[in-house]
């Protein structure tokens, strides 16, 4: 560190952070005298109607599309004629526009090629106010400072505010005026959330709104987002903000040092932690991070619930199903944060010459990640400017981001939004918004300054639809008349043909060598010396071994050699007669049939991979490995076995320092899975493969990391115990071959589907293989298989068909 840098961090640890901001603040006055304040400065017009304009000539930051609601059009012109599209001038400077969710998903997932620092905003704030914060840091100080406070939304911590959640809002709610109108954002999203954040911070709870108050000001300078120009009221609340922070981490600390028992607040997580104990002598970024932390609890959790009710107000038909079925609200929730998407961007800067959807972008270029516009991708969502209460795929949204950098309080802010809901299902009949809402000036934050409604409460009267709801009904109407003029006829697409069985494709096995006790290598290849299909790391095959006899292996080559296919097979001692007919019968020189490959453990893009094998479960590990090493990503292997004698491909992990052999006879004991697990890692999926108890032991370490961290996959079933409300009999609706069908206690759906005439595919019929998976379009499956992961259960949107039963009298399957 040079001595001009060790000066200025030690002044910043000695000057308290408020004389410090007061002082950048009376110098950028000074500056603005001699060179002007060089802010943007915004001036409401007209937004132009988007096929009035050259694709060149679009600006997506302006921030004025937002506020007069024209951001739609113009960006399904972008996602249709130039989803990478740049913009070479703009009050912000030039930048790439991303629009397509595909695309968003890779640049927000590879932050080692589009970095967050210095900052996530499309422009720069005002000199002095460009505070450090975790979210605009890459790992590894984001993973340190993330992890210092991630544990006050941990899944226990959140089971434990649950009911002060519920009790807060009720106290909001139980003082709504009743019959005349009031404004929704100030009386319930503001003062919900400002009560939320006092009790995450442990702040002065009568104080609270100044949490509000503060975040608004520092967040909404013109030339970081396009909002208000009144950078004297930025510092002045920057500086409030520092003092009573500053002074809060002060009182906090002297009372841990007084031996009070710590309590569970975002501060004081960051006093226990080693990689934040000291963060107040770095008062800048100690400030940044809290700023962050309050405004993500602001302004997402806040905007969503102006949002969620707007939404139904202009959709008023799903306000109805609403009432008649309060139990939607859980999947609802993620409809208001598709719909509403309170972040509209986050920006990344690219950190080397790159090329995203055929257009190059080279090494400094901002890259702005419109989640608003992956939200409304009709590539990814079926009509999606509509509200749908129950979207079948609302989960797969993108409020949160997704990667290493998304939403750290995701959590949370469904927590809340779900409890207000169903409190206010509980009290009241309609809630009517009058009037169109008055919006914030940004292009960042979708937000909302003021919309007013009246409620009326259960067993009311309720009153006919008001203007507001017959107007949105008609500009509906005109939208659709209006694409539908424009819009050239197009020919209906292709009907979907019904699930045929896969073909087979006959191999021999050009090779047999055994490669660890009881293991024996398989290499097929297709006699008449034809390439085999391709294949991807974590895919499997049917080997058809005789006549009723077919076992599922994974494949573990090299998935670029097309001339063969490798697959490794463990003796089973108590197996069911697969693996004793590969090691007693198949020699070289024989032939079988195989099927196509199939992927249910499919390897997907990450910057850190852990791996955890179990025996012969190194076989999909092994093609992961050599994929993770090609693609440039960090990996670990813990490889566990009886001995080193009974583990295959050994050899090819030795001396690498990456790889923890654990084999039983020589540790003595099992693997300490806590010190592999223990510790949630929020940018590194973990891929285990191995034996039922060696798996489970897993899948329950894991329960605390991020949902969709761990990837498994099993040989044999896990046993799953029905659940509460599990059903003996139910219907399955077969919609694409009209059959509907009622499947009795001791029945599997897929036995009874077949026998009524559907087309359907199975093959191990223990829920492990996968190859009978169907897609639900209604009802609520009881999961039993060991394939799908539990995000992949919670949104319910797939099935397999010969293990699995439902939860609601009726399930309505796409077969």
């Amino acid at each position: 560190m040079s001595v001009r840098d060790q000066v200025i961090n030690k002044a910043q640890a000695t000057v308290p952070m408020e004389r410090q901001i007061q002082a950048l603040h009376l110098f950028q006055r000074a500056k603005k005298l001699v060179v002007g304040d060089r802010q943007p400065h915004f001036s409401e017009s007209d937004i132009p109607d988007v096929s009035d304009l050259d694709l060149t000539a679009i600006d997506v930051s302006d921030p004025f599309l937002w506020r007069q609601g024209r951001w739609e059009a113009y960006f399904r012109r972008l996602r249709d004629e130039a989803p990478v599209h740049f913009r070479s001038d703009s009050a912000f400077g030039p930048f790439w526009s991303v629009t397509r969710y595909d695309d968003i998903v890779t640049v927000d997932k590879d932050f080692e090629t589009f970095s967050a620092e210095p900052q996530i905003i499309i422009g720069a704030p005002p000199e002095g106010l460009d505070i450090e914060m975790f979210i605009a840091m890459d790992p590894p100080r984001h993973d340190q400072q993330r992890g210092a406070v991630q544990g006050v939304v941990s899944p226990q911590n959140l089971e434990e505010m649950e009911a002060l959640i519920r009790e807060r809002v009720q106290e909001v709610l139980d003082e709504l005026p009743v019959g005349e109108p009031f404004d929704w954002v100030d009386r319930v999203s503001i003062e919900l959330t400002s009560r939320m954040l006092a009790t995450l911070l442990d702040f002065p709870y009568d104080e609270r709104r100044k949490l509000v108050e503060w975040t608004d000001l520092v967040a909404a300078s013109a030339s970081a987002t396009g909002g208000s120009t009144d950078t004297d009221a930025a510092y002045r609340a920057a500086a409030e903000a520092a003092r009573s922070f500053s002074a809060l981490w002060h009182d906090k600390a002297a009372r841990l040092a007084a031996g009070e028992k710590p309590g569970y607040d975002l501060i004081t997580l960051m006093q226990m932690s080693e990689d934040t104990k000291d963060l107040i002598d770095r008062p800048m970024e100690f400030l940044g991070n809290i700023v962050l932390l309050v405004i993500g609890g602001n302004d997402t959790t806040r905007n969503s619930m102006t949002g969620g009710l707007l939404a139904l107000n202009q959709f008023p038909d799903q306000f109805d199903r609403l009432r008649e079925d309060p139990g939607l609200v859980p999947k609802m929730v993620h409809e208001i944060l598709r719909w509403q998407t309170p972040l509209a961007y986050m920006r990344r800067v690219a950190t080397r010459d790159t090329v995203l959807n055929g257009q190059f972008i080279r090494k400094g270029d901002k890259v702005v990640m419109w989640y608003a516009s992956a939200n409304r991708d009709e590539r990814t969502f079926d009509d999606p400017d509509a509200f749908v209460i129950d979207r079948r795929n609302a989960r797969h949204h993108l409020a949160f981001g997704i990667g290493t950098h998304r939403c750290m309080g995701s959590r949370l802010a469904e927590l809340q939004l779900r409890i207000l809901w169903e409190e206010l299902l509980e009290r009241f009949d309609d809630i009517e918004v009058l009037a169109e809402p008055e919006r914030v000036q940004s292009n960042f934050v979708r937000g909302y300054s003021s919309m007013m409604v009246t409620v009326t409460p259960k067993g009311g009267e309720r009153r006919a639809h008001g203007t507001y709801r017959a107007e949105q009904r008609e500009r509906r109407r005109a939208k659709e008349a209006a694409r539908a003029a424009t819009t050239p006829a197009t020919p209906a697409p292709p009907q979907r043909r019904r699930r045929t069985p896969d073909s087979t494709l006959d191999v021999t096995v050009a090779r047999r060598r055994t490669v660890a006790d009881g293991v024996v290598e398989l290499t097929l290849t297709a006699p008449s010396g034809d390439p085999l299909p391709e294949w991807g790391p974590g895919a499997h095959a049917e080997l058809i071994l005789r006549p009723g006899l077919t076992r599922h292996y994974s494949l573990c080559g090299d998935p670029a050699d097309r001339s063969s296919w490798t697959v490794a097979v463990l003796r089973e001692q108590d197996g069911r007669g697969g693996s004793a007919f590969v090691h007693d019968e198949l020699s070289e020189g024989a032939t079988l049939q195989v099927t196509h490959p199939r992927n249910h453990f499919a390897l997907v893009p990450s910057p850190r991979y852990l791996f955890v094998a179990g025996g012969i479960g190194i076989t999909p590990i092994r093609a992961m490995i050599a994929a993770a090493e090609a693609d440039g990503a960090e990996w670990e292997l813990v490889y566990c076995g009886r001995s080193r004698a009974t583990m295959a491909f050994l050899d090819e992990f030795a001396d690498d320092d990456r790889v923890t052999v654990w084999a039983k006879d020589e540790r003595g004991d099992r693997l300490d899975l806590d010190a592999v697990l223990g510790e949630p890692r929020p940018d590194t999926l973990v891929y285990s493969c191995g034996p039922v108890g060696f798996l489970d032991a897993v899948e329950e370490k894991c329960a605390a990391w991020p949902d969709g961290s761990l990837h498994l996959e099993r040989f044999v079933a896990k046993t799953i115990d029905a659940p509460a409300g599990a059903l003996d009999s139910f219907e399955v609706e077969c919609v694409e071959s009209g059959v509907t069908v009622t499947v009795s206690e001791g029945t599997s759906m897929f036995e009874a589907v077949e026998e009524a005439g559907v087309d359907v595919m199975g093959s191990c019929m223990e829920g492990i293989c996968g190859t009978c998976q169907a897609d639900v379009l209604g009802g609520t499956p009881d999961h039993r298989d060991s394939v799908l992961t539990r995000a992949e259960r919670e949104r319910g949107d797939t099935v397999m068909l010969c293990v699995s039963r439902s939860l609601s009298q009726k399930l309505t399957l796409d077969l």
